[in-house]
């Protein structure tokens, strides 16, 4: 599915690009990147909020195999996303590109992998929602890394619906604004941290980790809104105050 998301997401890059009269060849060096940075962004993450089930795991099964297991799985996607973002940044700036002109481009693109990527973490059964007896939920089967015989919330599949919406609402506005597009990276951050610290109560994997209250991810969702309101009101003041004089 990341690879499935990898291609749509890139097809659409070239699409825009083309659309709003980018060079497709930087876009797709961008995109690309951005993806390849997004992996090792995610895994780091991972390997950070599963530090003390790592080494438990090293302790009990031995270096490699505990290694081995958490190489194969694991992935975190603030950690994606925030290593998807650094990749794409520091590729525009190797090309020499503005990478806010190609935000119509790249932003929808990233909804676009990761809608793809929370159906694979559905197909996988991780990342997982809490019991519920709402008559829409999923059961997995026995044997697999989520409970099984138990219906669930299908958050996988609510997120992904999400992101899929998300691009729609990025690409409509950035057809109908221009000033809309160098601000689409924030707005989709913005969104996407508060749909998320408020999906984060039916989630149930306890891998994710949490501090007091919240979750690992909850507490970087409250950052992002909060750095992301604090940046756009800086840039509007800063906006207003370059008019008037």
């Amino acid at each position: 599915m990341a690879a499935a998301g990898l291609i749509c997401g890139l097809l659409f890059v070239f699409f825009c690009a083309r659309r709003y009269k980018l060079d497709a060849e930087n876009a797709a060096y961008i995109y690309t990147f951005g993806f390849l940075s997004c992996g090792v962004g995610a895994k780091v993450l991972y390997v950070i909020v599963t530090a003390k089930q790592i080494i438990a795991d090293i302790s009990a099964l031995g270096l490699i195999p505990a290694l081995t297991m958490h190489i194969q799985g694991g992935l975190v996607f603030y950690g994606g996303l925030f290593g998807a973002i650094a990749g794409a940044f520091l590729t525009a700036r190797y090309l020499k590109c503005d990478i806010r002109e190609y935000y119509p481009a790249l932003v929808p693109g990233i909804a676009i992998m990761a809608g793809f990527g929370r159906i694979g973490c559905f197909l996988t059964g991780c990342c997982y929602g809490a019991e519920t007896s709402s008559p829409i939920h999923v059961v997995y089967p026995e044997g697999g890394i989520v409970p099984g015989g138990i219906p669930l919330v299908p958050v996988q599949l609510y997120e992904a619906a999400f992101d899929f919406i998300l691009v729609i609402v990025l690409v409509i506005l950035s057809a109908k604004s221009e000033g809309i597009r160098p601000h689409l990276l924030n707005l989709y951050c913005l969104l996407y941290a508060v749909f998320r610290f408020i999906l984060e109560f039916w989630r149930a994997d306890s891998i994710r980790g949490s501090l007091g209250p919240f979750s690992t991810s909850q507490w970087i969702s409250l950052f992002l809104i909060v750095f992301v309101s604090v940046k756009e009101v800086l840039n509007a003041r800063r906006k207003a105050e370059n008019t008037v004089s």
